[in-house]
């Protein structure tokens, strides 16, 4: 699929108008993905409520992200995870609904002599070369996303 439009559009979730709509579109299908870059919140075309996709997605997801899930137009909107190996992670922590917000954690080198603690599944004598700092979180405002993602690189190049 290729990119045919981004724009900026206001968020359901959170009434911002920084979320960031893309449309892609080819010869046989479309999809529009949103991302509010204020709350975290994204959803697609295909994250229609109650549909086997949504349904797979809690299936697999935390507690928490199921708990904050909202639903705007048909469409199921959950909060972000961001994973970069290399970088760090994004993602939400609470112990509610009412309370939780945007942790960050930095990836680090995995010291040579800890490598052995670190194996990549299904892959024999190869180990991940990062790991994440739990010990050294950065914690954000729930309406924060951005400076959140920031925190990680989302937005290096």
């Amino acid at each position: 699929m290729i990119p045919v439009e981004d724009k900026l559009t206001v968020c359901p979730c959170c009434g911002s108008d920084a979320c960031y709509e893309r449309h892609f579109k080819d010869d046989v299908s479309e999809l529009k993905t949103w991302l509010c870059m204020t709350c975290g919140f994204t959803t697609n075309t295909q994250m229609i409520e109650g549909s086997d996709l949504v349904q797979l997605n809690e299936q697999n997801t935390a507690e928490l992200i199921k708990d904050l899930k909202q639903v705007h137009e048909g469409l199921a909107w959950f909060p972000t995870v961001v994973n970069v190996p290399e970088m760090g992670m994004v993602f939400p922590e609470g112990k509610s609904t009412d309370e939780w917000h945007w942790k960050v954690v930095k990836a680090i080198p995995v010291a040579e002599e800890e490598k052995e603690k670190f194996p990549i599944p299904g892959t024999e004598g190869q180990y991940y070369k990062f790991k994440m700092d739990m010990k050294n979180p950065l914690v954000f405002d729930k309406n924060n996303f951005m400076d959140a993602a920031e925190a990680v690189g989302m937005f290096e190049a």
